[in-house]
């Protein structure tokens, strides 16, 4: 029986792709959200998640491989403005987060229904809490968790497992629900809790059968009805 609800803020609760393609706009060729996509899921996520964890903050190496990815000539000046629009968005989704309008209803319904909810993001997990609460007026969070919080990064095992021990939970009682397959889905499955894929960019299921998610959704009005059924 699920009890915890681990639940992840970027393209999950917040709509983070507008925030950051609205700054992207006019850099390349392509409208903002096709650079943030191509950044974010071809670049960061496929190649810098996986074989380079240690240049997440490269900008030279990573505007290589999206200018690689684009099919356009290196040009210094268009990553210089491209690593200071996204330090922009990133500091304008904590100021004036934007929320899904699925949101509210979700954390509400999920609150009234006696589950403990907590906030599973990455970095500015405590800042990003802070948004949601002042945006809905209400603290939907037992615990907020994030990488500060645990002492790991959500792609790594240890931080399912940190955070179990933090919100006393069970993987048998707990359930991750988030976007991202790699952060919020396999390392949460393969330490034995339940998941959740919120697929919002209808994006394929991935190739590998030990990733999928236990249940697939593509919103949180959908979310929720699974949860309240389980």
């Amino acid at each position: 029986m699920i009890k915890s609800v681990l639940v992840d803020y970027d393209e999950t609760l917040h709509d983070t792709e507008s925030i950051f393609a609205s700054k992207m706009d006019g850099i390349f060729n392509i409208s903002g959200r096709e650079v943030y996509r191509k950044f974010m899921y071809e670049v960061h996520m496929k190649v810098i998640h996986q074989k380079y964890p240690e240049r997440h903050d490269d900008w030279n190496f990573q505007g290589k491989l999206l200018c690689k990815l684009l099919d356009e000539p290196y040009d210094q000046h268009k990553i210089n403005l491209l690593s200071s629009r996204f330090k922009e968005a990133s500091q304008a989704m904590l100021d004036s987060p934007i929320l899904f309008t699925d949101t509210h209803n979700f954390l509400e319904s999920l609150t009234n229904a006696g589950y403990m909810l907590s906030l599973s993001s990455g970095k500015k997990s405590k800042e990003k809490a802070a948004g949601i609460k002042r945006i809905l007026g209400k603290d939907y969070f037992k615990f907020t968790l994030g990488s500060e919080v645990v002492g790991h990064d959500k792609l790594e095992l240890a931080y399912y497992q940190g955070a179990l021990k933090i919100v006393g939970s069970t993987p048998e009682e707990t359930l991750s629900i988030g976007d991202n397959i790699l952060i919020d889905i396999y390392p949460a499955k393969a330490v034995g809790i339940k998941t959740l894929w919120v697929n919002r960019q209808r994006m394929n299921p991935p190739e590998d059968p030990k990733m999928n998610p236990d249940f697939e959704v593509s919103d949180l009005t959908q979310a929720l009805d699974v949860i309240l059924k389980m």
